[in-house]
């Protein structure tokens, strides 16, 4: 993880010794963008899916999703979207509604497993996995786009 705060129930988090700086505790936000279409959502049995990997030492800021096509046919009536670093899994979102009007823009919430503690030693690369759940019918058209920011 990226950030480096001072641990504990403090005033102040910034960990340089002089306290906060201008320069202290910068870091450059990265965006990354993920394709998201019917084929990510099925009735019954979600479909799992490593859509994204970010690298060990990011901090991940926040996800949001934009709707642009929204998801149809198949006789389609909801849609939900977990987002977790397993597959199946729900460490970061559980079951956020995506079936919403077209050109919607939401950030996911809630959201856990964020803004994490630099650590030492890293772990490996995240994965991001997407879990894609319809109810009724699994859709044959839409289109969406997962937002991750974060920092490293």
């Amino acid at each position: 993880m990226a950030i480096n705060f001072v641990q504990g129930q403090v005033a102040v988090g910034d960990p340089s010794p002089t306290g906060p700086t201008p320069i202290s505790n910068i870091k450059d936000v990265v965006t990354k963008v993920v394709k998201l279409t019917s084929a990510n959502f099925t009735v019954t049995t979600a479909t799992n899916t490593l859509v994204a990997r970010l690298p060990a030492d990011a901090t991940i800021l926040s996800m949001s999703y934009w709707n642009k096509t929204k998801l149809a046919g198949g006789s389609i009536s909801a849609a939900a979207m977990s987002v977790g670093s397993t597959s199946g899994g729900t460490e970061f979102v559980s079951a956020f509604d995506v079936f919403t009007t077209v050109g919607t823009m939401a950030f996911l919430s809630p959201i856990t497993g964020i803004m994490q503690n630099y650590s030492l030693p890293q772990g490996g690369d995240i994965p991001i996995w997407v879990k894609g759940l319809a109810t009724t019918g699994s859709p044959t058209s839409g289109e969406i786009y997962l937002v991750i920011e974060y920092v490293r």
